[in-house]
């Protein structure tokens, strides 16, 4: 009798249904992290796309105020008539479609609290200036900058 026990104890291996089990599990455990990963390279181009979107955004931003600058700049005598450059940055954004359609400008005032309204007066001459791009939205505000008729220093 001890060796007919003994000689079941020593038997080495798995049975079937351990087996099936076993290949059942990482089937599933497969089927979950192939789903995971499925999504995941799919999405893994959004940060790309964020980050040259937004790049582009700051790009154009960056051109509207070299534009607006120039503008500025353009005459001595006038160099102060920023009204004028404003109204040109806006006729090139709304017409000319120069910075590309995701471009939108208008004048706006703000209250004593802070709170940003639109300036139909015209009055004030702060022109808000939004670049939308894929991510963030930029946004610039154009304004009075130089008081002066000279020309400015340029640092070295």
């Amino acid at each position: 009798m001890i060796a007919a026990s003994k000689k079941r104890l020593d038997r080495k291996g798995f049975t079937l249904v351990e087996v099936i089990v076993t290949i059942l599990a990482t089937a599933i455990m497969g089927a979950i992290f192939i789903n995971y990963m499925g999504t995941a390279m799919s999405q893994s181009t959004r940060a790309i796309e964020h980050v040259r979107g937004e790049a582009e955004a700051e790009a154009t931003i960056e051109w509207i105020v070299a534009d607006y600058v120039f503008e500025m700049n353009k005459n001595y005598a006038t160099a102060v008539d920023y009204a004028t450059a404003l109204t040109n940055i806006k006729k090139y954004i709304e017409q000319d479609k120069r910075y590309g359609g995701n471009v939108s400008a208008g004048y706006v005032i703000f209250d004593s609290n802070g709170n940003e309204a639109a300036d139909t007066s015209g009055n004030n001459h702060t022109l808000k200036v939004a670049v939308a791009a894929a991510g963030n939205d930029l946004t610039t505000l154009l304004t009075k900058s130089r008081t002066e008729t000279q020309n400015p220093a340029v640092p070295f």
